[in-house]
Order: structure tokens, then C-alpha cells, then sequence
């Protein structure tokens, strides 16, 4: 009997002293699984935050380069609004029907001083576009090209009567009624395309 008792109180020790040592370690593994996922949870945040902050940093970068050719489109578009406001005038002023000969010059003088400031401007204008083109869009880089292509007409039909004068032969009738109406053809083809032109710069600025 005494023996079945010690038996008993033997086992009944034992199954105690093996659930504490169960629950110990189980204890420690989760201990130690609270401690990896403390761990991991920090270097996710950490990576997080990292990542977080390369993202701020890239679209920092992207708005100041988005800002820097915005600013250098402003300038680009300011500037040739300028020479080509210049080409209008200058053009103008070389085929317009009454001009004002300042004094101590000839007629053929005056209208080579005019031809002369005319094509200057008209280089500039022109020169500053190819260089520029990549900042205009397809409609206005279309419409550009339109304004020169009408411009160089113009001025064409005004040169011929200019230069066959200057070298003193007459020129035909259609030569001279192309010169005649070669004023006309400024508000009736040029400053059209470039109210067309402003038009679209105005958009592309308010982007």
C-alpha cells in the first residue's frame, strides 16, 4: 500500500516537475519569439521610415526639376515672345507703303536700313526657336513655324519690287502689286497665327 502511495506521489511529482519545465520553455520560446518580433517589428519601421524618406527625397528632386523647367520654359517662351513681337515691327516697318526718310540718306538707303534691321530681327527670332524648340509644345511649334513660313512670304514679295528698284530696273506690274499688298497680308495672315501663338503660350504658362 505504502508502496502504490510513494508510486503514486512519485509520478504525480514527476508529471508536475515535467509540466513546469513545459511551461518554462514554453515560457522562454515565447520570451524569445515577443523579443524577435519586437525585433522585427523595429527594423520594419526603421525600413519603412528609410523607405519613406527616399520616397520624400525622389519627389523633392522630381518637383524641383519639374520647377527648374518650368522656370526655364517661362524664360525660353518670354524671350521669344519679345524677338518675335520685334519681327512684326521691323517687318512693318520695311514694307509699310509711307515711311519717314530720316535726313541725309537716300529712298534705296532707307529701305536697305529697314530690310537690314528687318532680317536681323528675323534671324534672332529664328535662331533663338531652333535652339529652343524643345520647350514648345507640337500646336506651337506648329504654329511657329506657320508665323515664319508667312513672314518669309511677306517679306519675299516685298524684296523683289526692293531690290529690282535698287538696281534700277522697273519692276513688273504683278511685282509691284505683290509689294503693294504685302502690308496687307500682316493683319491679314501674321498677327492671326500670332494671336494664336499668345493664346497658347498663356496656356502653357497657367499649367
Amino acid at each position: 500500500m505504502e508502496l502504490l502511495i510513494y508510486s503514486a506521489v512519485t509520478t504525480f511529482v514527476g508529471s508536475l516537475i515535467t509540466l513546469y519545465m513545459t511551461e518554462k520553455v514554453k515560457g522562454k520560446v515565447k520570451d524569445a519569439f515577443d523579443t524577435k518580433l519586437e525585433e522585427l517589428k523595429r527594423d520594419h519601421s526603421i525600413e519603412i521610415t528609410r523607405f519613406q524618406t527616399e520616397i520624400n527625397s525622389l519627389k523633392t528632386k522630381e518637383n524641383f526639376k519639374f520647377t527648374k523647367l518650368h522656370e526655364k520654359r517661362f524664360l525660353v517662351l518670354e524671350e521669344s515672345y519679345k524677338l518675335l513681337n520685334k519681327t512684326v515691327s521691323k517687318i512693318n516697318q520695311y514694307i509699310s507703303p509711307i515711311k519717314s526718310i530720316p535726313e541725309n540718306i537716300t529712298t534705296t538707303q532707307n529701305e536697305d536700313n529697314h530690310q537690314l534691321e528687318f532680317l536681323e530681327a528675323h534671324k534672332n527670332f529664328t535662331n533663338h526657336f531652333v535652339d529652343n524648340r524643345i520647350y514648345f509644345n507640337q500646336e506651337l511649334e506648329a504654329l511657329v513655324e506657320s508665323y515664319i513660313s508667312e513672314i518669309r512670304e511677306i517679306y519675299d514679295d516685298y524684296f523683289q519690287n526692293h531690290f529690282l528698284t535698287k538696281m534700277k530696273t522697273q519692276p513688273d506690274r504683278e511685282i509691284r502689286m505683290k509689294a503693294f499688298s504685302a502690308y496687307k497680308k500682316v493683319s491679314e495672315k501674321l498677327l492671326p497665327i500670332k494671336k494664336e501663338i499668345e493664346k497658347n503660350v498663356r496656356n502653357l504658362l497657367e499649367k
